[in-house]
């Protein structure tokens, strides 16, 4: 019983980590939430022309 809440605690506390990290990302845009932003200028500078 004792492993069954722990394994749902981690269960539902890495979804819940997940959703917060993915809405965080959603609200930098994105350029700023891509993984190349530092290095990547090609897709970038084309949306900031527009």
């Amino acid at each position: 019983m004792i492993f069954n809440i722990i394994a749902g605690l981690a269960i539902f506390g890495y979804a819940g980590w997940t959703l917060i990290r993915y809405a965080r990302k959603t609200k930098q845009g994105k350029c700023a939430a891509c993984s190349l932003s530092q290095s990547c200028q090609t897709a970038c500078t084309e949306l900031t022309k527009v």
